[in-house]
């Protein structure tokens, strides 16, 4: 019975702030979170320092979304427009583009 509250007061804040499930971005997060839930019947358990810790699926799922929602990319990116945003995602495009429009602009 808790559960499928706590599943119902999710959807319902899905539905409440317009979350655009046409986007991959979110879609996976919300794919992710669903298999994760669902899936870690027994939960996860580990050893830290001789201290068994478990984690129930619930924490495993909120875990991953947090943890997609900050890595996945909030807006669509386009390579080459920024050099510095390139390089920081480790990808060094040479930018011809830019070089046409501002010799066009120049014009």
């Amino acid at each position: 019975m808790l559960y499928g509250m706590i599943s119902a007061i999710g959807v319902r804040n899905v539905v409440e702030n317009k979350v655009d499930l046409t986007k991959s971005r979110n879609l996976i997060i919300a794919g992710v979170i669903f298999v994760c839930g669902l899936g870690f019947g027994g939960g996860l358990t580990f050893t830290i320092g001789g201290t068994s810790i478990t984690l129930t699926a619930l924490a495993i799922a909120a875990i991953a979304g947090i943890l997609l929602n900050a890595i996945l990319p909030g807006n669509d990116y386009e390579f080459g427009k920024n050099p510095a945003g390139d390089g920081s995602r480790g990808v060094y495009v040479m930018n011809t583009d830019s070089e046409k429009e501002e010799s066009e602009d120049n014009k």
